[in-house]
Protein backbone atom coordinates (compact mmCIF):
# COMPACT_ATOMS: atom_id res chain seq x y z
CA UNK A 1 0.00 0.00 0.00
CA UNK A 2 2.97 2.78 0.78
CA UNK A 3 4.52 1.79 -2.60
CA UNK A 4 1.08 2.73 -4.70
CA UNK A 5 0.45 6.02 -2.30
CA UNK A 6 4.32 7.03 -3.22
CA UNK A 7 3.20 6.34 -6.94
CA UNK A 8 -0.12 8.21 -6.50
CA UNK A 9 -0.79 11.22 -8.63
CA UNK A 10 -4.00 12.80 -7.26
CA UNK A 11 -6.29 13.59 -9.63
CA UNK A 12 -7.44 17.48 -9.90
CA UNK A 13 -10.29 18.99 -8.09
CA UNK A 14 -11.42 15.88 -6.39
CA UNK A 15 -12.05 15.27 -2.73
CA UNK A 16 -9.70 14.24 -0.05
CA UNK A 17 -11.84 11.91 1.22
CA UNK A 18 -12.42 9.42 -1.58
CA UNK A 19 -11.73 5.66 -1.45
CA UNK A 20 -11.67 2.53 -3.50
CA UNK A 21 -10.87 -1.11 -3.06
CA UNK A 22 -8.82 -2.73 -5.47
CA UNK A 23 -7.66 -6.22 -6.45
CA UNK A 24 -4.11 -7.23 -7.53
CA UNK A 25 -3.01 -10.13 -8.98
CA UNK A 26 1.16 -10.43 -8.63
CA UNK A 27 3.44 -13.42 -9.78
CA UNK A 28 6.65 -14.50 -8.46
CA UNK A 29 8.43 -11.53 -7.95
CA UNK A 30 5.79 -8.88 -7.31
CA UNK A 31 5.19 -7.91 -10.94
CA UNK A 32 1.40 -6.75 -11.37
CA UNK A 33 -0.17 -8.58 -13.69
CA UNK A 34 -4.00 -7.18 -13.25
CA UNK A 35 -5.47 -4.44 -11.38
CA UNK A 36 -9.52 -4.08 -10.51
CA UNK A 37 -11.63 -2.47 -8.87
CA UNK A 38 -13.70 -4.19 -6.31
CA UNK A 39 -15.29 -0.72 -4.80
CA UNK A 40 -15.35 2.27 -6.85
CA UNK A 41 -14.98 5.65 -5.01
CA UNK A 42 -17.56 7.07 -7.51
CA UNK A 43 -15.18 9.00 -9.71
CA UNK A 44 -13.93 7.41 -12.54
CA UNK A 45 -10.57 9.53 -12.12
CA UNK A 46 -9.71 8.56 -8.92
CA UNK A 47 -10.07 5.17 -9.29
CA UNK A 48 -8.34 5.46 -12.76
CA UNK A 49 -5.09 6.66 -11.06
CA UNK A 50 -5.21 4.39 -8.39
CA UNK A 51 -5.12 1.66 -11.11
CA UNK A 52 -2.40 3.88 -12.74
CA UNK A 53 -0.72 3.74 -9.51
CA UNK A 54 -0.54 0.15 -9.00
CA UNK A 55 0.86 -0.48 -12.39
CA UNK A 56 3.86 1.92 -11.48
CA UNK A 57 4.46 0.24 -8.35
CA UNK A 58 5.42 -2.67 -9.80
CA UNK A 59 7.40 -5.03 -8.94
CA UNK A 60 5.99 -4.95 -5.12
CA UNK A 61 7.38 -6.10 -2.25
CA UNK A 62 6.58 -9.85 -1.91
CA UNK A 63 8.11 -12.59 0.79
CA UNK A 64 11.16 -14.60 -0.21
CA UNK A 65 9.55 -17.63 1.08
CA UNK A 66 7.36 -19.49 -1.93
CA UNK A 67 4.86 -20.84 0.59
CA UNK A 68 3.96 -17.28 2.03
CA UNK A 69 3.87 -15.76 -1.06
CA UNK A 70 1.25 -18.36 -2.67
CA UNK A 71 -1.33 -16.65 -0.22
CA UNK A 72 -0.54 -13.16 -1.73
CA UNK A 73 -1.04 -14.04 -5.29
CA UNK A 74 -3.96 -12.06 -5.27
CA UNK A 75 -4.43 -8.87 -2.60
CA UNK A 76 -7.18 -6.62 -1.86
CA UNK A 77 -6.77 -3.26 -0.15
CA UNK A 78 -8.30 -0.27 0.60
CA UNK A 79 -6.93 2.45 -1.35
CA UNK A 80 -7.61 5.65 0.92
CA UNK A 81 -4.62 8.39 0.79
CA UNK A 82 -5.97 10.76 3.52
CA UNK A 83 -4.78 8.02 6.17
Amino acid sequence: RDKVTRMWIRPADLPPSLTCKVRVKIIPGGDVTSVSIVRSSGSEAFDRSVEAAVYKASPLPVPSDIRQFDKLREIEFEFNPGT
